[in-house]
């Protein structure tokens, strides 16, 4: 709601197809009226912006309004593409309204002309900033190597972190569990043996 108007609607389908189109389900939706007690107010037509991926699991190839940030490692953090919002008719007869909502996605659903306008729908030019550089494309890259042992994730210090003091809390960290778990042995140990005796 936005100054007591309904202005959004947020759909999510987790559901992975193991068949194309297979978890797509619809959204059959009204605002107001039948046993609301509130007047009906369901749009004529209802404009949609979709979250899309081919998996849940995807870490690239996001769409967002049919735009995308680029590909992995990249990004400028720029969209790029061309802008994909669906305008969906409702049906007045009945005053319901039906999204579809496709597996996986996420479906941003706008009752009003004004939460589309104000979700920057209608942005085209980007504002550069000052230490924006548009001489030419930039790629970076990252050891793979590198990555997989970011944030202090080596193989000899498996709990150890990237944060001030990280050292001393591992030990601590370290300290009280295996005092919890040589105190839980025991205590099964002496469960045990008592059972059998």
């Amino acid at each position: 709601y936005e100054n007591g108007v309904a202005s959004r609607l947020l759909f999510v389908n987790y559901v992975q197809p193991t068949v194309a189109n297979a978890n797509d389900f619809i959204v059959t939706f009204a605002v107001g009226g039948g046993q609301t007690g509130l007047p009906a107010v369901t749009p004529a037509t209802v404009k949609v912006k979709y979250l899309r991926a081919d998996s849940i699991n995807s870490k690239d190839n996001i769409t967002w309004a049919g735009q995308t940030f680029g590909a992995q490692f990249q990004s400028d953090g720029r969209l790029q593409g061309d802008l994909d919002i669906v305008t969906i008719q409702c049906n007045p007869a009945d005053g319901t309204c039906s999204v579809p909502v496709p597996g996986p996605s996420v479906a941003l659903v706008f009752l009003t002309d004004a939460a589309v306008a104000s979700s920057g729908a209608d942005i085209t030019q980007v504002e550069p900033f000052t230490t924006t550089v548009t001489t030419g494309k930039s790629f970076p890259t990252m050891n793979q190597e590198e990555l997989m042992r970011s944030n202090g994730r080596s193989g000899k210090d498996p709990l150890g972190t990237t944060s001030k003091d990280s050292a001393v809390n591992s030990a601590a960290r370290n300290a009280v569990s295996s005092g919890w778990i040589m105190g839980v042995s025991l205590f099964a140990s002496f469960a045990l043996a008592k059972l059998l005796l």
